[in-house]
């Protein structure tokens, strides 16, 4: 549900200006459809939004049905059906919810507090409640059920010259972003979320791991990456990366004995034919996103 680090910050911005948002969500489509179930898009009392659900026609009935929800102050669902039959595009069906500042965002803040549980939405009467599981995301006897998500997060090891292009592509994919190294070097990674610093290269071995979801190690140094591996190795880091040669990364590969390691992408990121700095970290986050997404 907030697996796209803008929504979070969009809600904080919404906040600190005291402002009502409308979140338009989808809960069921039938054929081809730009966004599937779960997608979502915030519009806040102010006109401003964050999300892409379609075409600018349902933008704009999205947003007339908002400016009438935040008037009404209750929620509605609606089918879109498109208009031409011979388009290929399929159904798609949107619950539309206000949720107040004066009431801390309802359903919306309690999801906030709840991330890794689900918010299960009624679409007859609205009423919400959370469940202390993951559950997929359906719609399924009149109820909405979506699992309540942190943003995917990577960890970049290495903050050279070389880190900023994986950085501003990783925030275009609204993950968040976090670079450790042993000397960071902030003019050239200060558009990331966090920064570690650390005192000694060993001290990543006590690190806790466990709230990143993909890491690439990026240090350009044999014996730095080896004890990087090794604590991602033993986290649940479900991508696991390494810039270096081929002959290399297979040497490294039967080091660590990472022969049916599924998670150990080395040398790291699709090869897509670019040496740029730009298209290496393009190739990488697309591999990371195919990860992400159960495509490899």
């Amino acid at each position: 549900m907030f697996c796209n680090k803008e929504y979070l910050k969009f809600i904080e911005s919404s906040r600190q200006k005291g402002l009502d948002i409308v979140g338009a969500s989808v809960i069921q489509t039938l054929g081809s459809t730009y966004s599937k179930a779960g997608n979502m898009i915030l519009i806040n009392s102010n006109e401003e939004f964050i999300g892409v659900l379609g075409s600018p026609s349902l933008h704009n009935k999205i947003y007339a049905f908002g400016k009438e929800v935040l008037q009404s102050r209750e929620s509605l669902h609606f089918e879109n059906t498109p208009k031409d039959k011979k388009s290929g595009h399929g159904i798609s069906r949107y619950l539309i919810q206000p949720f107040f500042y004066a009431e801390n965002y309802g359903a919306l803040g309690i999801s906030l507090d709840n991330i890794g549980k689900t918010l299960s939405r009624s679409i007859k009467d609205f009423s919400f409640e959370i469940i202390d599981e993951s559950i997929e995301t359906k719609l399924e006897n009149e109820r909405f059920y979506q699992t309540i998500q942190k943003p995917y997060s990577l960890l970049i090891f290495g903050s050279g010259s070389h880190v900023t292009s994986l950085i501003s592509m990783a925030n275009l994919m609204a993950w968040e972003t976090t670079v450790i190294d042993r000397e960071i070097k902030e003019e050239y990674v200060n558009e990331a979320d966090n920064l570690i610093k650390l005192e000694n290269l060993k001290d990543i071995l006590s690190y806790d791991l466990s709230s990143y979801n993909a890491a690439v190690i990026l240090s350009h140094c044999p014996n730095t990456d080896d004890t990087y591996l090794e604590a991602l190795l033993d986290s649940n880091v479900e991508y696991i990366g390494i810039l270096g040669n081929k002959k290399n990364m297979q040497k490294k590969r039967e080091q660590f004995n990472l022969q049916d390691d599924k998670r150990y992408f080395a040398p790291v990121g699709f090869d897509i034919g670019g040496n740029t700095h730009q298209s290496i970290a393009l190739s990488i986050c697309a591999q990371i996103e195919a990860r992400k997404n159960g495509k490899i």
